[in-house]
């Protein structure tokens, strides 16, 4: 199953045999990281989205009155 992670702040070697996990479960586990990234993902554009459409709703500032 190919992953792309843009940030690894971890990096985890193991051999065949040495996990205590079956593949699905792994993979489950692998499911639900990418899930809760995503999550935060989009809630982080939510924001963002939310930051900009208030800037551009501010009335404009007066200057020197």
């Amino acid at each position: 199953m190919p992953i792309h992670i843009e940030e690894m702040k971890t990096e985890v070697t193991a051999l065949d045999g040495e996990l205590p996990l079956t593949e699905r479960q792994i993979e489950r586990l692998v499911n639900i990281v990418i899930k809760r990234l995503d999550g935060v993902e989009r809630e982080a554009r939510k924001s963002q989205a939310a930051t900009a459409l208030k800037r551009g709703a501010a009335p404009p500032a007066r200057v020197g009155e």
